[in-house]
């Protein structure tokens, strides 16, 4: 009996020790492909993404001037999927409770890619250690790093800068002209539907589109 009850253990050990040498295995060689990712490994990710977030799209109400005012900090219910539930796909609300950004997130290695739509802008994030790179409608738009986000290119020219503050109900971010948007902080917020930013009426084009790109960061990444 003894030497069955030993046999038995060491079979249990050896099975669980290829288990796991089989499990990081293949956690090692996911990282290596994606961190590869100028190529196909990226582009595959992308299009997994495009796909879980197309078919959120026709529930989604259109976007326009007063949009990113209604925006609030509330997901609608994203939904898991993938092997060891590394994707999951759902909805930013309005405080209105009505769905206005429709998002994917998938977990690949160690690093995460966001891709996050509204009818007529499409962002791409991907964090790398304690950079995140962001794309505008398909083009590189800059890089989030040490709570500012540089424009792409040569120079890198300043975009926005948070001013974080975690104690506070808002952290502000400061846009290149020095127009201030105040971010909500989560952990702060009150209420059953906060709203996710505020003092964003007066904004150009360009400036909403770094103020959105941080605060949809914020949110997902």
């Amino acid at each position: 009996m003894r030497f069955l009850f030993s046999f038995l253990t060491i079979v249990l050990t050896l099975v669980f020790l290829i288990t796991a040498v089989i499990y990081f295995v293949g956690r090692a060689f996911r990282d290596v492909s994606i961190g590869k990712s100028s190529s196909s490994a990226f582009r595959d990710v992308l299009e997994r993404l495009r796909q879980e977030v197309k078919a959120l799209m026709p529930e989604l109400v259109p976007w326009d001037g007063e949009m990113f005012s209604l925006l609030s900090l509330k997901q609608g219910a994203p939904q898991a999927k993938g092997r060891f539930r590394q994707r999951k796909a759902g909805f930013l609300l309005s405080i209105f409770q009505e769905p206005i950004v429709a998002f994917a997130v998938e977990q690949v290695g160690n690093q995460k890619v966001v891709l996050a739509r509204t009818h007529e802008r499409e962002y791409v994030f991907r964090q790398k250690g304690k950079e995140v790179e962001v794309w505008l409608n398909g083009e590189p738009m800059g890089v989030f790093t040490e709570g500012a986000l540089l424009a792409a290119g040569k120079g890198g020219r300043l975009l926005a800068r948070l001013e974080a503050k975690p104690s506070e109900l808002h952290s502000e971010l400061v846009l290149a002209n020095g127009r201030t948007v105040s971010l909500t902080n989560p952990e702060r917020a009150a209420g059953p539907n906060p709203r996710a930013a505020v003092l964003v009426k007066e904004l150009t084009r360009e400036e909403e589109n770094a103020a959105l790109a941080v605060a949809l960061l914020r949110l997902l990444v």
